[in-house]
């Protein structure tokens, strides 16, 4: 009998704002992020819980949208949840307001547009998704 896969579910935010999507740079040196995350013990309301996470993260408020994509990660061997899996949805999303300021978990940012936005390649799955996005659009 097949046992049932085990995921941690987070969402990300695709956030837009004039024709921009801000992406991150991972401070533990895994490469490219969108704000987000995991859902936490308690949390049942997937915006609600990406709202959170966005404010938490850059400081920003905003809108979240439809999602746009799920796709799955499971934790590189160096990271503290290493070997865990997590299912993950990505919104669509529209700055409201405030001024970009990262917490630990990011050391750079940057807004990038159709035009830009394969100057953040990085090789990874997460440069593939923002590749899907910009397509969408």
């Amino acid at each position: 009998m097949k046992v049932d896969q085990i995921y941690w579910v987070g969402q990300k935010a695709f956030i837009e704002r004039g024709g921009e999507v801000l992406v991150l740079t991972d401070a533990n040196g895994e490469g490219l992020d969108f704000p987000g995350g995991k859902i936490q013990e308690g949390e049942e309301n997937l915006v609600e819980s990406l709202k959170r996470e966005v404010r938490e993260e850059v400081n920003l408020e905003i809108e979240v949208g439809k999602p746009f994509i799920t796709w799955h990660n499971a934790f590189p061997a160096h990271h503290k949840y290493a070997g865990k899996k997590v299912y993950l949805v990505g919104f669509n999303c529209k700055y409201i307001s405030g001024d970009v300021s990262l917490s630990d978990e990011h050391n750079k940012f940057r807004w990038v547009n159709k035009d830009n936005y394969k100057t953040v390649d990085d090789v990874t799955s997460y440069f593939d998704i923002l590749d899907k996005y910009f397509k969408q659009s």
